[in-house]
């Protein structure tokens, strides 16, 4: 009777062994990126805008950006 069950949790390691090495080299691999967006800070408050806008003043305190 030991023998049996012996058996079963034997199979079912190499059943689960099996199914997590799927898993694993199945699994997307994700490295870290920058987002790309750069700013310009206002002079006067702070804000930030992007850098490729034709903003002439601040949409927060109205300084010219030019």
């Amino acid at each position: 009777m030991k023998d049996k069950t012996d058996n079963n949790k034997k199979e079912e390691k190499n059943l689960l062994d099996s199914i997590l090495g799927n898993a694993l080299s199945s699994t997307n691999k994700f490295e870290e990126t920058n987002a790309g967006l750069e700013t310009k800070k206002c002079k006067s408050c702070g804000a930030a805008r992007p850098s490729d806008t034709n903003l002439r003043y601040c949409d927060f305190c109205g300084t010219p950006f030019y």
